[in-house]
């Protein structure tokens, strides 16, 4: 039986020696350096570019919100205006009643308020926004954001110096600062945006109040006004409200 171990040239010895050289290595290891930080780079500008599209919309939204509050505090007003208006009426349909004979005593049989108009003062969120609209709000942001830091160490820093890749990582540098001031930016802007939605919720809230005590006065004041013209069934339908209301 012959030894399969004495004729080597009827085998296939598969080397396990690498026929790269140094070069070859130092190629290789720089070509895949360079994928690494050119994919740290286009994700950075990706994730900027996204941050800089909510920070807009988040600006409209700021904008949209100003104008909306700008409505409120007009509506409010009118409505204050509307109640002194019915305050007056009412002394003078409680004039013309003391004319007729009639006696009328009532609430509004006094005079009425100096004022009652409220004051809207403004509010902490609304300067915070109309701050951020005039841009004061992302110089002061860009400055107080803390630098995020170096992407790579010191040793690796080193060694990129020079070389095509040094410019790179600066760039992921500069990318990282600003989203990082544009995370702070966006974190201040939201605080500010809630806190104005719910103040403008309170005055939502005031708004629905004052709209139907003026509802409520004008029908008061339409039902006494048909009564003193002798309009008929004026009567029976305040004894049926009255009813429907105790019931």
């Amino acid at each position: 039986m012959s030894n399969p171990f004495d004729d080597h040239s009827s085998l296939n010895v598969r080397s396990y020696t690498s026929n790269n050289t140094v070069d070859d290595e130092i190629n290789n290891y720089e070509k895949e350096l360079e994928r690494i930080l050119q994919e740290s780079l286009d994700s950075t500008q990706r994730s900027a570019q996204r941050l800089e599209n909510s920070e807009q919309l988040a600006t409209n939204t700021a904008q949209e919100l100003l104008a909306q509050r700008e409505k409120l505090e007009r509506t409010e007003k009118n409505l204050d205006d509307i109640h002194r208006t019915t305050h007056e009426t009412q002394r003078n349909l409680n004039s013309l009643k003391s004319i007729f004979g009639g006696f009328f005593k009532n609430k509004f049989s006094r005079a009425p308020p100096k004022e009652t108009t409220t004051k809207v003062s403004s509010s902490a969120s609304e300067s915070k926004l109309s701050s951020h609209l005039n841009g004061d709000a992302g110089r002061s942001s860009s400055i107080a954001s803390p630098s995020s830091g170096p992407s790579l160490s010191a040793e690796s820093r080193s060694a990129m110096k020079g070389t095509r890749f040094e410019a790179m990582d600066n760039q992921i540098d500069e990318n990282l600062d600003m989203m990082s001031a544009q995370l702070g930016n966006l974190r201040t802007l939201g605080r500010a945006l809630g806190t104005e939605v719910e103040d403008q919720n309170q005055m939502l809230d005031r708004i629905q109040a004052k709209a139907d005590r003026n509802d409520s006065t004008v029908r008061s004041q339409d039902t006494q006004m048909k009564k003193l013209l002798g309009f008929k069934g004026v009567e029976k339908s305040e004894d049926t409200a009255a009813f429907s209301k105790k019931k």
